[in-house]
């Protein structure tokens, strides 16, 4: 069994899902992030409306990233991988 995501951990990972469906696609899918994020679609609208209001992320036309959110996105990065670092050096 999973440990239980973050509501942080959660943003990343949609996060993550819409900038490799900005490379990969000219439209965001929601099914898509769906998956990606692996979240069920109802909590997916809730995350992004959250997200929207934060300013992480801009849902006009479409879904698009913002400098906040990409900020958010590089700074999680970090924190994640020095995690990892010192539970490697403590194994």
């Amino acid at each position: 069994m999973r440990d239980k995501r973050s509501k942080l951990q959660i943003y990343f990972d949609v996060f993550s899902a819409i900038l490799i469906e900005k490379q990969d696609n000219e439209e965001i899918s929601k099914t898509r992030l769906q998956h990606k994020s692996n979240t069920s679609y109802d909590k997916l609208l809730k995350y992004l409306d959250e997200m929207n209001e934060k300013g992480l992320i801009k849902m006009e036309n479409e879904i698009d990233t913002t400098e906040l959110g990409n900020k958010f996105y590089q700074d999680y990065s970090n924190v994640n991988d020095l995690i990892n670092e010192i539970t490697q050096r403590l194994t």
